[in-house]
């Protein structure tokens, strides 16, 4: 009989086909991989992820994989490094709504790694994807919002499980060692959010350091490396390890079933997830009721006690990151601005502005209560005009999100501006094209040459 938790997951990863995955999980996981395909160009271009690119160059190496937009050749376990550090490197990749972390940047660029050494069609990478988001999501729903309230990184924590089921899904890995594989993969499970606090780039890498140790732990497994079973359930083992609570339950709940990629949530801004809702608050209240950003006395913004800590606490930021992790600060470029495109929070004149700080300072955040888990990213606000008046309004949902999906001419105008960055308006429409008829593709690898400049 398996009982064990740990043994339950790698059963799931070995034998899921992708006959068993529903259509719409399907179609999802290519918008997925559209849209991390379309971060990781974007993220490509920014000097502080080009740091990664420098160091995968720099290590030399034999040329397996390819890196997007460069088109160097470099060993399987950088290539997935440094994609996946484009991948999350701008703050516009998906997240796990209500469980944390950047799934797609765990499982797309391990994918597109492995597919040009390990030859596969384009219906195990889907499924790999799918398989891949399911553990990772499931993880992490577990153990929020204790995790997090302990300072760790969902992402950190999470997504090296998700980065090694895609890989051992792709690597052919029988169930005994998958199971193994999970084991090896809870050694890479780590990563703080100090730099939610006081900054750093740091936290570009993340992703990057996931992908890679994921890898490391399907292909470490399948040569015989042996890992603790029980790394999910065991007294030492991720749930009693990261979470003062947890809930086991939701990691089996609907297993097989219930694929969590359906879970999925799309960001439309480029910062912190948990900033997400509160900027669609108040454009649309600015949209509503005609204010500036000299008519504000006060704005109260009320979200989950996670959200208050992981975005409200920077009002001066001194780098890109703390500008993306800053409440205050996104609240004060979308009322002088009228935008929050990702040039805003990379212009250092914009970190040090006077009216842009006298602005963020107006800005209160405060833990609310009615703030559930399911509805970890409510927004209650209360605009107050220098005039007296005072507007207040909820939305429970930010926009991309499962109860608040925006449509997909709205994901692919996102590609679209992202991809433009490093390729022409004929590639744009032949990558969309691909992605669309992937489940055709004999070789997942075909599509590897348009993702280059």
């Amino acid at each position: 009989m398996i009982t064990g938790i740990t043994e339950q997951l790698a059963l799931h990863t070995a034998r899921v086909r992708f006959e068993d995955i529903p259509r719409e999980a399907i179609e999802k996981a290519k918008d997925c991989i559209l849209d991390q395909i379309g971060v990781e160009l974007i993220g490509s271009t920014l000097e502080w992820n080009k740091i990664a690119y420098r160091y995968v160059v720099e290590m030399g190496g034999r040329g397996e994989s390819t890196v997007v937009n460069y088109g160097a050749k470099v060993p399987t376990l950088d290539a997935a490094f440094v994609n996946a550090t484009f991948g999350q490197g701008c703050e516009l990749d998906d997240v796990g709504f209500a469980a944390g972390g950047h799934p797609g940047a765990a499982t797309v660029p391990v994918a597109l790694a492995l597919c040009e050494k390990y030859p596969c069609t384009g219906k195990d990478f889907l499924a790999a994807v799918v398989v891949g988001w399911d553990i990772m999501y499931r993880l992490l729903l577990a153990v929020r919002p204790s995790a997090g309230k302990r300072g760790f990184h969902s992402h950190g924590i999470g997504a090296p499980f998700g980065a090694m089921a895609t890989a051992a899904r792709l690597l052919r890995l029988n169930e005994g060692q998958i199971l193994h594989a999970f084991g090896i993969a809870g050694m890479h499970s780590s990563g703080t959010m100090e730099y939610d606090q006081t900054g750093g780039e740091v936290k570009r890498v993340i992703a990057g350091v996931a992908a890679r140790g994921g890898i490391q732990s399907a292909v470490l497994a399948q040569l015989g490396l042996t890992g603790p079973p029980t790394i999910i359930e065991g007294k030492r083992g991720f749930l009693k390890v990261f979470a003062d609570q947890s809930e086991p339950e939701e990691i089996t709940r609907g297993l097989g079933s219930d694929f969590k990629i359906m879970r999925i949530w799309f960001k439309l801004y480029p910062c912190v997830a948990t900033v997400q809702g509160v900027i669609y608050t108040l454009a649309k209240l600015i949209e509503e009721h005609r204010f500036g950003a000299d008519d504000i006395d006060e704005i109260r913004v009320g979200i989950s006690e996670t959200s208050v800590t992981h975005g409200g606490a920077i009002y001066e930021p001194h780098d890109t990151a703390s500008a993306q992790f800053s409440l205050p600060f996104s609240l004060a470029i979308r009322l002088l601005k009228n935008d929050n495109d990702l040039s805003f929070y990379m212009d250092p004149k914009l970190w040090t502005d006077p009216k842009v700080l006298a602005l963020a300072r107006k800005v209160k955040s405060y833990a609310d209560p009615n703030a559930k888990k399911d509805q970890n990213y409510n927004t209650t606000m209360e605009v107050k005009l220098t005039n007296g008046k005072i507007y207040k309004a909820f939305e429970p949902y930010p926009p991309g999100s499962p109860h608040n999906m925006v449509g997909r001419d709205v994901l692919r105008a996102k590609f679209r501006k992202m991809a433009r960055a490093v390729l022409t308006k004929e590639r744009i429409d032949k990558v969309i094209e691909a992605v669309d008829g992937l489940e055709t593709y004999e070789k997942a690898a075909e599509l590897i040459p348009l993702l280059v400049k």
